[in-house]
């Protein structure tokens, strides 16, 4: 019997470790508070669509970003037909995959279509921020 119980006790504890490992594997969402652009930082606030497959792909390319700058610039994203961002899209005619890149002072200083690779990306972000 207490050969059982520590069996159990043994597969419970593996199960909550694995659990705890792939929860801290998991991408952490990306900021949506675009308030945050031109606060200092380089911004690049990304028109996400759940609809179109490039958006995973370059959600997953944003997050390869963050993890080589940091807190240094803001990585956002507006989400397509969200009216919480409808002004800011409706202010920058963003469309769906629209990637707007702004410079410290909330400037936009380039716009492109997703998907760009997270090395590029560094480079527009670190170009247009001083710091």
């Amino acid at each position: 019997m207490k050969t059982l119980q520590k069996k159990y006790l043994w597969i419970t504890l593996t199960g909550i470790i694995l659990l705890s490992v792939l929860f801290q594997l998991l991408p952490t969402p990306i900021d949506m508070n675009l308030d945050k652009v031109g606060n200092g930082k380089a911004a690049l606030v990304f028109i996400y669509d759940p609809n179109l497959a490039s958006s995973n792909e370059q959600s997953v390319e944003i997050n390869k970003v963050r993890q080589q700058l940091g807190d240094s610039v803001n990585l956002l994203v507006a989400k397509a037909g969200d009216p919480t961002s409808a002004d800011f899209r409706q202010q920058h005619q963003a469309r769906p995959a629209d990637i707007l890149f702004f410079d410290i002072n909330g400037e936009l200083i380039k716009r492109d279509i997703a998907v760009i690779g997270a090395a590029e990306l560094v480079t527009i972000l670190t170009s247009s921020n001083p710091h």
